[in-house]
């Protein structure tokens, strides 16, 4: 009898590259059709004191949500801006923040304020729409107003296990963007 021999590096190795490509896709916090026209230049302090200049334009701004509402018109949330890490998520550091923006969906596609509770981490691509004054707790002030053009919101994770083949490891926390449902339309 005759044996066939099958050399079966190529195969496994195969298999090897496909599954690590796999493990390398990353969410993308923009997508595709709008990031070419996002304006990474722009501050928070330059659109705030020149709202004008500004009108129009794309920007990715992130933060924590402090409020949520829904009108006939229109859903309105509130956030806390924090700075973006290299990912686009938002930093945890709260003392970070250069102050309030508004975002706002009045195509009526997205954003039931059930699913943005009070602290939920989100990233929002969005046009400058200009400021508006708004009273919080006796004061008035402006804040910037983005048409959301598309949304993430992060949900908080923590790894598996903290005990591993090398022993106790402190906690560290993640964050996993989801898209919210009708947005980047």
């Amino acid at each position: 009898m005759r044996s066939i021999k099958i050399n079966v590096f190529p195969i496994v190795f195969s298999t090897l590259l496909l599954l690590i490509a796999a493990g390398c896709s990353r969410y993308e916090v923009i997508p595709t059709h709008l990031a070419n026209h996002i304006n990474r230049e722009a501050t928070y302090e330059q659109i705030k004191a020149s709202p004008d200049k500004y009108h129009g334009q794309l920007i990715v701004w992130g933060g924590e949500v402090l409020k949520a509402t829904r009108d006939t018109n229109r859903t309105v949330v509130e956030i806390l801006q924090l700075p973006l890490n290299n990912d686009l998520t938002p930093l945890d550091s709260r003392t970070a923040s250069q102050g309030h923006f508004l975002a706002y969906d009045n195509r009526g596609e997205i954003i039931d304020p059930a699913i943005l509770q009070k602290g939920t981490r989100v990233t929002v691509v969005g046009e400058v729409k200009g400021v508006e004054k708004t009273t919080v707790d006796q004061t008035t002030d402006e804040y910037p107003m983005l048409a959301i053009r598309d949304m993430t919101v992060w949900d908080r994770r923590t790894p598996p296990s903290s005990y591993g083949y090398y022993g106790y490891r402190p906690y560290t926390f993640y964050y996993e963007g989801q898209r919210v449902p009708g947005s980047g339309l």
